[in-house]
């Protein structure tokens, strides 16, 4: 089972969770509220225009 786990994978997946939990913690709420709009209205745009 451990030959199969990679440590360094492991390790940059809880350094990118925790770098953006103390982004968001750190920030106004306004700003990651805006970042949140803006990828919902271009997440919303790339769904409605996409011919699938």
């Amino acid at each position: 089972m451990w030959k199969r786990l990679d440590f360094k994978k492991i390790l940059g997946i809880v350094a990118a969770i925790s770098g953006a939990a103390i982004l968001i913690l750190s920030m106004p709420s306004w700003i990651w509220m805006m970042a949140l709009g803006g990828f919902l209205i271009w997440f919303g745009w790339i769904l409605f225009t996409t011919n699938r």
